[in-house]
């Protein structure tokens, strides 16, 4: 019998079992535990313990050669209901949609969360910005520290589970979101931009930073300041390693997470690449978003709106912003760093699930350690999220939202690569099976059918 097979007839078990003979990754430690059987009931990891102590009428699952691990998280994306089976194939059991509309986001979250068939769903509603918005449908508007601390509250009656922050915001407002978000409970994401930097937002007290943005600002605060434009990809060409640790030495003083999302800056620069333009992952590709990405082909670059001061990216200005994050990026890794790990899926060549993978290798080949990236992928995620108590690693009592490997990932992060098989609630599904409910969308949906995407971004 299968691994599948022998799974998926616990999917809704009369009695618990047990995973017995394979590795488990302690999130928390790092290490790939051997001799341990991981008891699961229903939808709860009931235990956790030494083979031997196993109780003998106690069913058992063999996994042998294969390595279990809390399901993925990933922090930022914009979700659509397609991209559920996506996330699920490639291990990822929660995400947090950072930037949709409102009611839409509240209601995939209501749905997402109680089913097997999906991730489970953390959200911030409309990012929070002034007016000149890159994504003016999905932001909430504010002028002044008065309406920023209302837009909180606004959404946060709402039901958003935490607040992001764009990048038009100027530090007094910046700074009443932040204070009025923490009186309330709520954990912040930024996307910074060229009126609040990186430390400045590390020292007004945001929990998280997205893409690294604001960081330039930060390095080369007196020229961004000096300069009528936003220059930001500029500053990211000329490293300074001095003035780079001085801004991490902030970070790690102040714990603010970081959510590098380095595939995107990467798959930005080389938009029109003949590799990604032909890959595999486009057969699960809907024509609607295929034509939201030709927006970021080079000839459609001038045709765009930006924020006001910022110039269209050329080719080489992207290029030379993705080799000075590269180099700051290795530093953070070398500095140890609080990280997450984001996509931005499905913005430019970044398909749900598969971009998750894909960013783990990313940040790798930046000098992060295979232990880093899954306790980032894992506890990290759970901790960032808020959901620590329920996912992020295999203790009793948490949510059974797992993943089984074939081979050690904690040796390579080639075994990331070869999922047999996801649980979600308990109930164990099959990568293949996931991944063909997702290629049937494509082919039955209607040419509009994804038609959120203007909402969404």
């Amino acid at each position: 019998m299968s691994i599948i097979s022998s799974l998926t007839q616990f999917s809704n078990p009369l009695q618990a079992y047990a995973l017995v003979n394979g590795l488990v990754f302690d999130s928390l430690t790092g290490r790939a535990l051997a001799g341990q059987a991981v008891v699961i009931e229903d939808a709860v990891i009931r235990a956790i313990c030494p083979q031997a102590e196993l109780e003998q009428d106690t069913p058992q699952v063999d996994i042998s050669g294969q390595t279990l691990l809390p399901g993925l998280v990933d922090v930022h994306v914009h979700s659509e209901d397609w991209h559920a089976p996506l996330f699920l194939a490639h291990g990822v059991t929660a995400v947090r949609d950072t930037g949709s509309e409102l009611n839409a986001v509240l209601n995939r979250r209501a749905r997402w969360n109680v089913s097997a068939s999906a991730p489970r769903l953390v959200c911030t509603g409309p990012v929070i910005d002034r007016p000149g918005s890159t994504w003016e449908p999905i932001t909430l508007r504010v002028n002044t520290p008065q309406d920023a601390r209302a837009a909180v509250d606004r959404l946060i009656d709402a039901g958003v589970d935490q607040i992001k922050t764009y990048v038009m915001l100027d530090l007094p407002c910046y700074k009443a979101i932040i204070d009025q978000a923490h009186r309330r409970g709520k954990f912040v994401v930024s996307h910074l931009g060229r009126y609040v930097d990186a430390r400045q937002a590390a020292e007004a007290g945001v929990n998280e930073i997205e893409h690294l943005s604001g960081a330039s600002e930060a390095l080369w605060w007196e020229r961004n300041q000096a300069s009528p434009d936003w220059i930001w990809m500029k500053l990211w060409a000329d490293m300074d390693l001095e003035r780079a640790n001085r801004l991490i030495d902030v970070f790690i003083e102040r714990g603010v997470w970081l959510a590098i999302t380095r595939l995107m800056w990467e798959r930005m620069a080389l938009a029109a690449d003949p590799r990604l333009m032909e890959h595999p992952q486009r057969k699960y590709l809907p024509s609607a978003l295929a034509r939201f990405w030709e927006q970021y082909m080079p000839h459609n670059l001038a045709k765009r709106s930006y924020p006001k001061g910022m110039p269209p990216p050329t080719r080489a200005a992207r290029c030379q912003q993705a080799a000075g994050m590269a180099i700051f990026t290795a530093q953070l890794a070398q500095r140890g760093a609080r990280i997450l790990i984001g996509t931005d899926a499905p913005l430019l060549h970044l398909m749900p699930g598969f971009s998750f993978q894909d960013e783990l290798l990313a940040l790798w080949a930046c000098g992060f350690s295979e232990t880093a990236l899954l306790q980032a992928a894992t506890w990290g995620g759970a901790q960032a999220l808020g959901l620590e108590a329920e996912i992020g690693s295999i203790q009793p009592g948490k949510q059974a939202d797992l993943l089984l490997v074939a081979g050690d990932p904690t040796a390579s992060l080639s075994a990331m690569q070869h999922i047999q098989a996801v649980a979600r609630l308990g109930s164990w599904q099959n990568p293949a099976v996931l991944l063909q409910q997702a290629k049937d969308y494509v082919r039955l949906a209607p040419e509009h059918s994804s038609g959120r995407l203007d909402d969404t971004y």
